[in-house]
């Protein structure tokens, strides 16, 4: 007698539909996930002018408006006139507050209201031959007093 053996069955998972639920999870994860989008520095150019039309103006800025802050090319910073030296993160801090505080001071003295709210000036001058990350921590350290003062970013010394 002969026995027959039931053959086993192997077990099919079915995948026709695996690609259109991949797709399904990947428009769900694009439409509910949250972008960070992080605010940069904002710049404000000038308008072009007619060379013609155009009338030069000399305001000399002392050091209660602008504060002029120099990158050497071995990383040390002057600032204004004195001796170029290298700055810690929080020497860097409490220069900069030093600076706004003291136009925020003579702001308070100011009886003209134009002039009150006048925010002090920080010039970046960066050699060219000075590292970058030298001039964007610079940047970043004053980016965080952006609201009580103005920065203007130069390459050439």
């Amino acid at each position: 007698m002969k026995v027959t053996r039931k053959r086993k069955r192997k077990a099919d998972i079915p995948t026709a539909s695996t690609g259109d639920i991949a797709f399904l999870l990947i428009v769900f994860f694009m439409s509910t996930t949250k972008f960070d989008v992080k605010e940069g520095v904002k710049v404000q150019l000038n308008k072009a002018v007619n060379q013609e039309q155009e009338q030069t103006t000399q305001i000399q800025l002392t050091e209660k408006e602008m504060t002029r802050l120099e990158i050497m090319e071995n990383g040390y910073l002057k600032v204004n006139d004195t001796e170029p030296r290298a700055f810690s993160d929080s020497e860097l801090d409490k220069l900069i507050l030093d600076k706004i505080e003291m136009r925020d001071d003579l702001n308070r003295l100011e009886t003209d209201p134009d002039l009150r709210s006048t925010k002090m000036l920080f010039l970046v001058k960066t050699n060219p031959e000075a590292k970058y990350n030298e001039m964007v921590r610079v940047v970043d350290h004053l980016v965080t007093y952006r609201d009580r003062a103005m920065i203007s970013i130069s390459t050439a010394i």
